[in-house]
């Protein structure tokens, strides 16, 4: 059941009358005003800057965000909001509104509009803009009112010099060697939030070396001084000083700025040093009756004290993330490294430190602080379920739900064991096969898997592994096993285990070393057709044989995600993975017969750039492979294939339908001939726009919108005569890479997880043996329909 352009013009047509219709009748929004009120219709803001294009949308956001009076939601071009409003105008206007559901026309305040003008000059000018020009004009065209907003930033300051007064010379002289750290640096574009940020860098700073009771006000004050002295270098020659101006006045492109940084300690305490005494652990805390509870279960180990309710975590798991130490000096980072790396243990719900000064002790010279580390439990058991969706509307449907199960605390060790479960099905479409809707469905393929691994918080090892607290080392070992049903076909399994290091370098450096996995291939069963194709197909021969897999790999990732908080980021991954080195060694030297094992080298990369904007993002990413079989391996296994397609790649085609290269099936036709297409190279990329449109049940339900564009293929390392075109070749990557774009939906629930939508269909196809052999496809030609769109339902983003 195909539908074709007309079919789908047709639908197009009655969709656009529908909206039409409802534009229409949707009450004019101004019904409701008087003559003298005028309805907000639009805040357009025109911004003259020197920022770059990434830079100037972060600031025309922020300008926008300070326009005090909002425009009514509109959605397609139709106030909706105020349509439901207009509905049952009689009962909203005497009644306050409690719906997000339902908007009063917003009417025009010109005195509004004064006052977002102060906030963008204000704005600007703690950005460093300190001359900026901000005008309005506001256009009344029938009863709607329309405001321009002018914004010539002019350009901001520059930091040219920053000095020091401090009232203490140890105080200056910690602050003065750390100044390479500083926001304030020489050649900086100057905004006050550098000073806020200068601000509690030097309070970090003192505080890390002892001072526990150092403060940000003790920073009174930042001195700006605009002035360049450097100008008046001979005070005897006015004549060479007006000089000196206006040479610079040529050659400065932006002005400068002085910064002096005040400190200053009306409390000396503020400049005393502190060190810790005594250390004291409650893991299962309550309230404040256990600092006195003497039945509670009592140790001390290394200097530090535990009390439990209940021996729920074992001492040296905790000890090993606790950083303030007996005798040692308080710092700033170790409190906050404490509460952070004990909160990744995933064993406690909440973890606080309360400080308290020590007056006991003898020696009046030292100043003591005594710490309590205060932990609630966590629920240690954990049950979810997932469920994802995939299908081509007319032709295939596939369903793949699990279940997994997480121990939190195993062992009392804050070992995390994981064990999941999970069963697929995917079943082709054909209105020609009988006779009810549901007896149109056959099954094509199932899919069973079930995983587990133990995470340990620490390095699992014969001889010692160097490393520190705050590289956070853990040992992953893990499990499992897979079976793949393709009815009519063959059933393949796969059982796995894997050992693996992973250790943090800095907060966006992390690091995973895999010194050995396995992987078993068995094909435990060959229907005759498919044995038939194998032996016709050395591709597929070598790709489907029964393997042993032994290698080991490294992989490193980058992410500044948790140290921008909030703004725009970057992930990048690189992996390096080989196999069978160490058994081709073995059987080199006659140590090992009659073994069928892979022998292949892999290198992996994911790049993704994430641009965040006030109620939207784009989301970018390239990422791919490359996959070299040698030795003893024509190709590599089946399980370490690279494919495309399906709900986390190229969207417009279902999962491994597509490729390699500009290969084509004639049979694919046919959803029951159609065998998973895989290669040994993989290029794609992707981007998305995804935006807030509403939210439902005061926030809990989170609608958001997203269009995208996917491209990309896979590709054979060497000729086959299988697969022609299947081969990478430079020269013809541009018509090899295959387009597809669309839209979706994302529903976050409570921020509990997300249900996508997403439809997509092909732009640009890399194959000329469909589409009246044309590579690009235009929908409106005829050769294009509904039944071209893929649909595809998943939990989470696809990137």
């Amino acid at each position: 059941m195909a539908f074709r352009s007309s079919t789908f013009n047709n639908i197009l047509l009655l969709v656009s009358l529908l909206l039409l219709s409802i534009a229409g009748t949707s009450c004019d929004p101004t019904k409701h005003l008087t003559e003298e009120q005028y309805l907000l219709r639009k805040n357009n803001i025109k911004l003259t800057t020197d920022k770059g294009i990434t830079r100037r949308g972060e600031l025309k956001d922020n300008v926008e965000r300070l326009i005090v009076q909002k425009t009514n939601t509109y959605f397609l071009g139709v106030p909706y909001k105020v349509w439901l409003y207009n509905l049952r105008y009689e009962k909203y206007k005497k009644d306050s509104i409690q719906s997000k559901l339902i908007e009063r026309p917003v009417v025009f305040d010109s005195s509004l509009v004064t006052r977002s003008v102060n906030n963008i000059r204000s704005y600007l000018f703690n950005q460093g803009y300190f001359n900026p020009i901000v005008d309005d004009t506001i256009k009344l065209k029938g009863q709607k009112a329309y405001v321009d907003y002018i914004v010539t930033t002019g350009n901001n300051y520059l930091i040219r010099k920053t000095t020091l007064d401090v009232d203490d010379s140890t105080i200056k002289s910690i602050v003065k060697s750390s100044m390479g750290e500083s926001a304030l640096q020489e050649g900086k574009e100057f905004s006050m939030s550098l000073l806020e940020e200068e601000r509690s860098r030097i309070t970090n700073v003192l505080r890390d070396h002892g001072y526990y009771k150092f403060t940000q006000e003790n920073v009174v004050n930042f001195s700006l001084d605009t002035f360049n002295k450097e100008l008046l270098r001979d005070v005897d020659n006015p004549f060479e000083s007006a000089i000196n101006f206006l040479a610079a006045q040529k050659t400065d492109k932006k002005p400068t700025l002085d910064v002096n940084i005040i400190i200053r300690a009306e409390n000396k305490d503020a400049y005393k040093p502190y060190v810790i005494n005594k250390v004291s652990v409650f893991p299962d805390f309550e309230n404040r009756t256990d600092m006195r509870d003497s039945s509670m279960y009592h140790s001390l180990i290394n200097g530090v004290s535990f009390r439990y309710h209940n021996h729920y975590v074992r001492e040296n798991v905790i000890l090993k993330y606790v950083y303030l130490e007996h005798g040692k000096r308080f710092s700033q980072t170790d409190f906050d490294a404490t509460i952070n790396r004990l909160n990744q243990l995933g064993v406690f719900q909440t973890v606080r430190i309360f400080l308290s000064e020590d007056t006991t002790g003898t020696d009046s010279s030292t100043n003591l602080l005594n710490a309590y580390i205060l932990m609630t439990p966590a629920k240690k058991l954990e049950f979810t379920g997932t469920v994802e969706v995939s299908t081509g509307m007319t032709y295939a449907l596939g369903v793949m739900p699990g279940i997994s199960f997480r121990n939190h605390n195993l062992g009392k060790g804050a070992n995390l064991l994981t064990a999941s479960a999970s069963f697929g099905a995917e079943s082709a479409y054909n209105p020609h096969e009988g006779k009810t809707f549901f007896q149109h469905f056959s099954l094509l393929t199932k899919t069973y898997s079930l995983n587990a691994s133990i995470d340990f918080p620490k390095f699992l090892s014969p001889f010692r592994i160097r490393s520190t607290k705050k590289n956070l080392p853990r040992t992953v070992v893990s499990f499992g096993t897979s079976w793949l049903d393709r009815l009519n076909y063959f059933t393949l399994t796969n059982t796995s285990a894997n050992f693996a290091y992973n250790w943090r370098e800095t907060s966006t450096n992390t690091w995973d070393l895999s010194p050995a996995f396995v992987s078993i291939i068995r094909l435990p069963k060959v229907s005759d057709s498919f044995q038939r194709r194998l032996e016709e197909n050395d591709f597929l021969k070598n790709s489907y044989r029964e393997t042993f897999i032994e290698g080991e790999s490294v992989g490193f990732t980058f992410s500044n995600q948790s140290d921008n908080k909030g703004h725009s980021y970057s992930y990048a991954r690189v992996s390096a993975e080989e196999a069978g080195g160490l058994l081709g060694g073995l059987s080199a030297i006659g140590l090992l017969n009659n073994l069928n094992y892979a022998q292949y080298l892999k290198f992996d990369f994911d790049t993704r750039r994430y641009i965040n904007r006030r109620r939207s993002q784009i989301a970018l990413r390239f990422y791919g492979g490359v996959g070299i079989p040698y030795g003893a391996s024509p190709t590599l296994p089946y399980i370490k294939q690279y494919f495309v397609g399906g709900a986390y790649s190229i969207r417009g085609w279902r999962i491994r339908t597509l490729g390699p290269g500009s290969y084509f099936d004639t049979t694919a036709e046919s959803t029951t001939n159609f065998i998973d297409r895989t290669g040994d190279i993989k290029l794609e990329m992707n981007a998305e726009y995804r935006f807030d449109i509403i939210q439902l049940f005061s926030g809990a339900i989170k609608l958001r919108g997203a269009t995208f564009a996917d491209a990309g293929n896979i590709w054979l390392m060497k000729d086959s005569k299988d697969y022609p075109g299947g081969v990478f070749r430079l020269n013809k990557l541009g018509d090899d890479i295959a387009i597809s774009a669309g839209a979706g939906l994302r529903m976050d629930i409570a921020g509990f997880f997300i249900l996508r939508f997403d439809g997509a269909f092909p732009v640009k196809v890399p194959y000329n043996a469909t589409y009246d052999r044309r590579r690009w496809i235009n929908p409106f030609d005829g050769h294009w329909g509904i039944s071209d769109i893929v649909l595809n339902i998943a939990v989470g983003y696809p990137f």
